[in-house]
């Protein structure tokens, strides 16, 4: 079975790390903000090395970049947009639950039977997937490896895992195209996007850290007995911020979802000036549907209601799920456009629209 090295910490202090280039003569340490990996030399070979494999891991995955990877598996549909970014798209020969991918490339390739659907549901269709013959699957685990991975591992093909969900800033998210433009050869290419992503990003961001009115913003609706919202260090809080909102949760330490009474979300943010972001609702309509007491919130009063879901796949697979976390620029441009119109007159939103 092929197995990926790993290497312990005793032999990376003795032989020293040191920064090197990839074959295309890109500096492979050049990681600026994201936290979950980075790249590395051991013995002259060089590593791209996933610090946090999933959350609370404490094993490190290392995977040597001597020869890019061609046939491809992945099981998420946040994976697909680095594909289509670096123009690797018929690299992916597999996917889980196609019926959720938004891209039109994509859902071209299954129609064609260039991209083979394998399987719904949390687990792969193994006997598919060992027919296809791939380099690697890449992956993500929200807990401990799971069984399925296992599984594939048990099969000799290697698991490339993907923790960019754990990146707590849109920066930091978006630069995993790094990782997958070092796996792949094409180190320059995707160097070169994400300059473009992260100089329209700060050009954005600039655009707003001036504002002195900074309207109030609430988010998320209520799941079962709680409201889910983000915490004031998630990856949403930080859009919120510097979109040039006040979000009405932005001094919490949570970097994930906050479970809030209902009571408690009314007490501060009844009167908030935006309410971004409602699950998967269309209309007003829809959204009091799910809980009258929605309508008494100022936003619901004032339209001021809006959500991510303007670009669906053609099964209703949101697309601000699949390729929002690659452009963050896109993301902010939207919130702007929104709260701060007057900065970006003429502008278009591409994921959020206005609920009626």
């Amino acid at each position: 079975m092929q197995k990926l090295v790993l290497v312990c910490t005793a032999l990376v202090c003795s032989c020293g790390v040191k920064q090197s280039k990839s074959a295309e003569g890109i500096p492979l340490d050049k990681v600026s903000y994201a936290s979950t990996f980075h790249f590395e030399v051991i013995e002259g070979q060089e590593h791209v090395v996933v610090d946090e494999p999933w959350p609370g891991s404490k094993e490190k995955k290392r995977y040597s970049l001597d020869k890019p990877l061609k046939r491809i598996v992945c099981t998420s549909t946040s994976h697909l947009p680095y594909f289509e970014l670096l123009g690797l798209e018929d690299l992916v020969v597999g996917f889980p639950n196609v019926e959720y991918i938004s891209s039109e490339k994509f859902n071209q390739k299954v129609q064609n039977g260039t991209l083979l659907d394998l399987g719904s549901g949390n687990s792969l269709n193994m006997e598919a997937l060992i027919g296809l013959n791939p380099d690697a699957v890449i992956a993500f685990d929200i807990g401990t490896e799971s069984n399925t991975l296992g599984k594939v591992k048990e099969a000799g093909i290697p698991v490339y895992y993907n923790s960019d969900f754990l990146e707590q800033s849109p920066l930091g998210r978006a630069e995993w195209i790094k990782f997958f433009g070092a796996i792949f050869g094409r180190e320059k290419k995707a160097d070169s996007i994400f300059a473009k992503i992260e100089s329209d990003y700060n050009g954005l961001k600039q655009l707003t850290s001036q504002v002195k009115d900074r309207p109030t913003i609430l988010s998320g609706v209520v799941y079962g007995d709680a409201w889910f919202a983000p915490g004031g260090q998630n990856w949403a809080a930080t859009f919120f911020e510097n979109a040039g909102g006040r979000y009405l949760w932005e001094n919490d330490s949570t970097s994930g979802w906050l479970e809030l009474s209902f009571e408690s979300v009314y007490e501060r943010s009844s009167k908030a000036d935006y309410w971004l972001g409602v699950s998967t609702v269309k209309s007003k309509k829809e959204l009091s549907g799910l809980d009258v007491r929605y309508e008494s919130f100022a936003p619901y009063i004032q339209d001021r209601v809006y959500n991510y879901n303007k670009k669906l796949g053609p099964k209703g697979g949101i697309d601000f799920f699949e390729s929002g976390y690659a452009r963050p620029d896109l993301v902010l441009a939207d919130l702007i456009s929104i709260i701060h119109p007057q900065l970006l007159p003429g502008y278009e939103t591409f994921y959020f629209q206005q609920l009626k």
